[in-house]
C-alpha cells in the first residue's frame, strides 16, 4: 500500500481544488454563449469611429478656405509672344500660321476670362476686386471686337491675311503679305492707331508670307 504524508496531501487537495475551479469557470463560459452573453470584439481605440481597414484621420477643426485666383495673375493676361510660339511651332507659316495664331489667341484668352469670373463668383473677393475684374471683362470683350474688325479692314486692303492682338500697353499685328515696306506699314499703323487710340510706338507689325 502507498502511504501518502501530509505535503502529499496537500498537493492532491490543491489540484483538486484547480480543477474544480476550471471545471466551474468552463461552465460559466458555456452558459453565458448560451444566453447570448458573449460580448462582442472591439476595434482599437485610434479606430473607434472608422470602418476596419481605413485610417483616422485627424480633425484639425478648420473649415476648407477658398481663396481667390490673384487680381494680377487675371489682369496680366497672355503674352504676345507666348501666342506667337505656341502657333509657329503648330504652322510656321502660311494660312495654316494664321489659324493656329487665332485658335492659340482665344485659348489663352479664355482662360484669363476664367480666372476674372473666378473672382466674381468668390464669396472671398472684396469688392473693389470684383468691380476691376468686371472693367477687365468688359475690356477684354471690346478688345476681341475690335481685334476682328481689324483683322477684316486690313484684309479689305488687299492683304492676303491678318491676325491683331491688343493688350493693355500694347498692340500686334501680323500680316500675311509677298512684300511689306515701310509704306505698308505707315498705312497700317495710321489704322491700327486710329482704331485703337493707341500710340504708334505701341504699335508693332510683323510680316509672315
Amino acid at each position: 500500500m502507498i502511504t501518502i504524508g501530509n505535503k502529499g496531501r496537500v498537493v492532491i487537495a490543491l489540484i483538486l481544488t484547480f480543477g474544480v475551479l476550471a471545471y466551474l469557470v468552463q461552465g460559466d463560459r458555456q452558459a453565458n454563449r448560451q444566453a447570448g452573453m458573449e460580448l462582442p470584439m472591439e476595434w482599437p481605440a485610434q479606430q473607434a469611429n472608422h470602418p476596419p481597414g481605413q485610417a483616422s484621420q485627424p480633425d484639425t477643426g478648420q473649415a476648407t478656405k477658398v481663396t481667390a485666383p490673384s487680381q494680377n495673375q487675371a489682369a496680366a493676361g497672355p503674352k504676345a509672344e507666348d501666342i506667337l510660339q505656341g502657333a509657329s511651332a503648330k504652322a510656321s507659316n502660311g494660312a495654316a500660321f494664321f489659324i493656329e495664331y487665332r485658335l492659340e489667341r482665344d485659348r489663352q484668352r479664355s482662360q484669363q476670362i476664367a480666372l476674372l469670373k473666378q473672382i466674381l463668383d468668390n464669396p472671398n473677393s472684396g469688392g473693389e476686386g470684383k468691380q476691376e475684374a468686371q472693367k477687365r471683362l468688359v475690356d477684354l470683350t471690346q478688345q476681341m471686337d475690335l481685334e476682328m474688325q481689324l483683322e477684316k479692314l486690313i484684309v479689305a486692303k488687299g492683304y492676303k491675311d491678318a491676325a491683331v492682338f491688343i493688350q493693355p500697353n500694347a498692340v500686334n499685328v501680323i500680316i500675311m503679305a509677298d512684300k511689306f515696306g515701310d509704306e505698308d506699314a505707315n498705312k497700317i499703323g495710321d489704322l491700327v492707331a486710329r482704331s485703337t487710340g493707341r500710340p504708334r510706338e505701341q504699335i508693332s507689325m510683323i510680316n509672315k508670307k
